[in-house]
């Protein structure tokens, strides 16, 4: 079904409900009279006609109104989204140094997630602003060897397809001895070692 719910979900179950009733209302009202004497519903429909009529009614409106609720929260959402991407766009744009340097830590370490403290002001701002999010649902929290609480962090969808090296003020090339000392002094102490810098760059 084009439904996009959980099947374990109420409104799931409602939804598939209503859909047959409204199926098997709709095949009974506007089946020929030859249909309904082959079948042998003529008296059902003479009896019933107002239940049935009645279970179409409800099932089909019911149906009405949960596709435009559908559509009304799909566009609602797109709209979020892209007043989302168009703040990411303009904040990449103002990354202080601090903040460049964490975005820049995922490609030096070439990791898709990474555990950094949130509560370090660069990392409190990246995430207000959008730019990181936590990988778990959750926010799971954990603590490191300085006894300070890190969660796991990635570049969000967006803000990854806006980060070019460039923004980031990572080499184009291979990096030379300039640009590795330039990237280990940029790089916050609260950050893990990375020993490769080289290849990782």
């Amino acid at each position: 079904m084009w439904k996009d719910e959980s099947k374990n979900s109420f409104s799931y179950y409602l939804f598939q409900m209503m859909l047959w009733v409204a199926i098997a209302t709709s095949l009974v009202l506007f089946m020929p009279d030859s249909m309904l004497a082959t079948f042998k519903l003529t008296m059902l429909i003479e009896q019933s006609a107002h239940i049935i009529g009645m279970g179409f009614i409800l099932s089909t409106t019911y149906l009405a109104i949960d596709v435009c609720s559908s559509v009304i929260k799909s566009s609602r959402t797109k709209s979020r989204q892209l007043l989302l991407a168009e703040h990411i766009q303009d904040r990449i744009k103002t990354l202080t140094s601090g903040e460049r340097a964490i975005l820049r830590e995922f490609y030096l370490q070439r990791q898709t997630s990474l555990w950094l403290p949130s509560q370090e002001c660069e990392v409190k701002s990246l995430l207000s602003s959008g730019l990181l999010i936590a990988v778990d649902f959750y926010a799971t929290t954990r603590r490191n060897e300085e006894g300070f609480k890190e969660t796991e962090l990635m570049i969000s969808h967006v803000a990854r397809q806006h980060l070019t090296k460039a923004r980031l003020k990572l080499p184009q090339g291979k990096p030379n001895g300039e640009d590795i000392t330039y990237l280990k002094l940029a790089r916050p102490s609260y950050l893990t070692p990375v020993t490769q810098m080289k290849r990782s760059a």
